[in-house]
């Protein structure tokens, strides 16, 4: 998550730069947003509704309402929004993720590149099916964030580093 959030800054200045759109607050928010949309579905598991990664983690459903986005707001904030969410989808298929379903509803086959840990084994390309790994299928364990997030180790100073540069690089730029 601190990845997505610094993507979605490093999106919204580069919509703002190549786009020549209007610099603002509410374009680095919305670049935010985007780049966490798909992860809304955290909210739901808290209330026991869906578990996390499944409805919002499919990417096909998304392009209808992208298409529509493109109709009824400016098109760099609809740029915006499709670049974000499609960098959150290609973030959870790579290493520490647990896959993504990338061509649901036509398949329940997830997909993970680079896997980790005890996916290792699969190659560079891990696939499968959560019936053949139901361990897989979700976050597990409810201290991933605390596991990924809240003890120092590769992923985390990776992605709090990357997240103190995008938001450095946002405060050189609006200085």
């Amino acid at each position: 998550m601190p990845l997505d959030i610094g993507v979605g800054i490093v999106l919204a200045l580069l919509v703002h730069i190549f786009l020549h759109t209007e610099f603002s607050g509410w374009l680095v928010l919305a670049g935010i947003a985007a780049a966490l949309l798909p992860d809304i579905d955290v909210l739901t598991a808290l209330f026991g509704k869906w578990k996390h990664r499944e409805f919002t983690h499919y990417p096909l459903p998304y392009i209808p309402l992208l298409v529509i986005l493109f109709f009824i707001v400016p098109v760099p904030y609809a740029v915006l929004f499709s670049l974000g969410i499609l960098w959150h989808f290609i973030h959870d298929t790579i290493g520490t993720g647990w896959g993504i379903s990338w061509f649901w509803p036509f398949t329940d086959r997830r997909f993970l590149l680079f896997p980790y840990k005890r996916r290792k084994e699969m190659g560079m390309l891990a696939t499968w099916l959560p019936r053949e790994h139901p361990e897989w299928a979700h976050h597990g364990p409810h201290t991933w964030v605390r596991d990924l997030y809240l003890r120092a180790n590769v992923v985390s100073i990776l992605e709090f580093g990357l997240l103190c540069i995008a938001v450095v690089t946002l405060i050189i730029y609006v200085w």
